[in-house]
């Protein structure tokens, strides 16, 4: 599953293995399954209508009666020293594919020694070696006792281990959801609200003339003002709002505003509609799943009675709880339990290689070699996972059938030489391993969840309440008609503007001669005609606009500093705002949530910072590029 992951979720992985940090969670190793029939169904439950939510459950749950705990167990009978717990618990770990054992793992990790910080590291991610932290630690470790190649291939085992943990997986999709629909929601919000400011004193100023040309400035400013906030009192919220600030920006702009105006709001409806809906979907995935929540915790080993009836109810239609309630028995040292669920797997499922797989192995421990032979067998025409053929192997070996357990051997370090010298150096001659829990089966049924959502997220449609939001073809084609009727009738009236040179207002309306909507009629002569002017008072003119300039110039570049965006409009470059507010924003996401919206020290602890560190530090120098870049440019101009 990992291979298929983008290129782009491993970078981000990467980033946030540079540091090592203690913590993480449990979460079992992954493992494919083929040729499996589609398992039932996620049921998509309201969790304030989840009976299960209560630690009794439902009047019918009875909670099962276990053995001891066979992690406990190992922890407790072993020599109390990290090294014979650590031996104990992997070798518990391995045979009964219990996937990650973090609380040990941060128990061990906890004592290391200064001495030889690398030996408890290595302890501790052999414990849970599906964990990152852990992988980051022994990396870390391995680099500071100049051992640089080991280190090297361990931060490429933390990687790995990033791109198969569904935990990490579901983690990092929570918080980029929220991080992209924050930066693409504040961009494009506050562009349109900078355009429209630009214009504003414009637009006021027209339609006080087509209301009467005697009103005062601040009457036009109040009707313009009401105007803009009209579509809040008729129910379109936020949105409505943002219509207008787009048609007063994209009637008074020029082609590059409206071209920047456009980009943000196809940022805003991107927003507003399938990323909205996105981290929604992502954050709520185990609330709207029970069966696959519980699942988790009990892989976990957090589960709670509650957790297990809710599986136990499932059992006979779900495969998730079949296989999470197999694993349940397994590592509480039920074994027959355990074998009548896999059998009852596999009369539903013939060729679950998991179960079978597991199944060998039951009739391997009692002595039956001939049919844990057929269970290996069936198991690797599925999956040829390295556990299997190692299995497989150790049952040749038994039936004295050497040939074919050198071959099998081989084939089994061929497919993953570190898994089979793990189990090998146990020394246990009769050892045979049983295969994790399929998490495949949880990634398929989360992804299908998440893609079936198709409701609008409440804090979405409480900034778009009105009919304007409520699908991304209305909101885009509100915006696709106020662009098209701006192009076509915004010519059919002169709009003021402003001299550039003195700031002057020009308008039709109000002056005798106008040469062009940049320049007014006293700047034009004194630039253009300079001998027909007074020399005396040409001078005192350029005098004044050259301080004027100089005090514009201090306000622009305080308003630059100041105001993200800004810098753009200084430069009269409204790609350069809208490139800077996307990076601004993504800074502020991160000095807001430096750990993530979603902060989990169980799972990746402080070194969570790193992962959102070094995007936002170069999200930063991009930023103060943008900023200097058109500071350059308003002064070239």
């Amino acid at each position: 599953m990992a291979s298929r992951r983008s290129l782009a979720h491993l970078i981000l992985a990467l980033v946030g293995l540079l540091i090592a940090f203690s913590a993480s969670s449990e979460e079992p190793s992954p493992h494919r399954i083929r040729n499996i029939p589609v398992v039932a169904e996620a049921v998509i439950v309201d969790p304030v209508d989840d009976p299960w939510l209560s630690e009794e459950g439902p009047a019918i749950a009875r909670p099962v009666e276990v053995a001891r705990e066979q992690v406990v167990a190992g922890w407790q009978d072993a020599p109390a020293t990290p090294h014979a717990r650590a031996a104990a618990l992997l070798r518990t770990r391995l045979e009964l594919g219990l996937g990650d054992l973090t609380a040990p793992a941060a128990v061990i990790a906890a004592e290391f020694s200064k001495e030889d910080p690398a030996l408890f590291t290595a302890l501790a991610r052999d414990l849970a070696p599906g964990v990152p932290s852990f992988q980051i630690d022994h990396a870390i470790a391995l680099w500071r006792s100049d051992d640089t190649g080991a280190a090297i291939a361990a931060l490429g085992s933390a990687v790995w281990a990033v791109g198969v943990s569904l935990a990490v997986q579901l983690w990092l999709l929570e918080n980029l959801a929220l991080i992209l629909l924050a930066v693409v929601l504040a961009t494009s919000l506050g562009f349109m609200l900078l355009a429209s400011i630009q214009v504003f004193p414009h637009a006021a100023h027209d339609l006080g003339d087509l209301m009467g040309g005697n009103m005062p400035a601040f009457a036009r400013f109040a009707a313009l003002s009401a105007l803009v906030l009209a579509p809040l009192v008729f129910g379109e919220g936020l949105l409505g709002f943002v219509l207008v600030l787009f048609t007063l920006g994209f009637a008074y702009g020029k082609s590059r505003q409206r071209n920047a105006l456009v980009m943000a709001a196809v940022l805003l409806v991107i927003g507003l509609h399938p990323l909205a809906q996105l981290a929604s979907a992502v954050t709520q995935l185990l609330d709207r799943d029970p069966v696959v929540h519980s699942a988790m915790l009990v892989l976990a080993g957090s589960e709670t009675a509650a957790d297990v009836a809710r599986l136990g109810e499932a059992f006979d239609d779900d495969l998730v709880a079949s296989h999470a309630l197999a694993y349940h028995a397994r590592r509480h040292g039920l074994d027959e339990v355990s074998r009548e669920r896999m059998n009852s797997v596999i009369a539903r499922y013939p060729s679950d290689s998991v179960a079978l797989a597991n199944l060998g192995n039951v009739e391997k421990r009692r002595g039956n070699i001939d049919a844990a032979i057929d269970f290996y067998e069936r198991a690797a025409a599925q999956d040829s996972s390295p556990t299997v053929l190692f299995d497989l192997s150790q049952a040749y070996a038994s039936a004295f059938r050497m040939e074919e357990y050198d071959a099998t051997l081989v084939r089994a370090q061929r497919v993953g030489d570190e898994e089979v010298a793990a189990l090998s150096n146990l020394g246990d001659a009769e050892l045979v391993a049983d295969v994790a829990f399929p998490v495949s089966l949880l990634r398929d049924r989360l992804l299908t969840l998440a893609l079936s959502q198709t409701t609008r997220p409440g804090a979405i449609a409480a900034l778009v309440p009105g009919p304007l939001g409520e699908t991304w073809h209305v909101t885009g084609g509100a915006f696709a008609l106020i662009a098209l009727l701006s192009m076509l009738f915004a010519n059919t009236w002169d709009h003021a503007s402003r001299c550039g040179r003195c700031g002057h207002r020009i308008c039709t309306r109000c002056e005798e001669t106008v040469w062009s909507d940049e320049t007014c009629e006293d700047c034009h002569h004194l630039f253009q005609y300079p001998e027909a002017t007074d020399p005396s008072l040409r001078m005192a003119r350029l005098q004044a606009l050259s301080e004027r300039d100089g005090r514009y110039d201090k306000i622009w570049l305080a308003l630059s500093l100041l105001i993200p965006g800004m810098a753009g409009f200084a430069a009269r470059r409204p790609d350069f705002a809208i490139f800077g507010l996307i990076l601004f924003s993504w800074v502020a996401t991160w000095l807001a949530w430096p750990t993530g919206v979603f902060s989990d020290p169980m799972l990746m602890g402080s070194a969570a910072v790193l992962c959102f560190a070094l995007p936002g530090l170069f999200a930063a120098f991009a930023y103060s590029a943008v900023v200097v870049v058109s500071l350059i440019v308003r002064k070239s101009r």
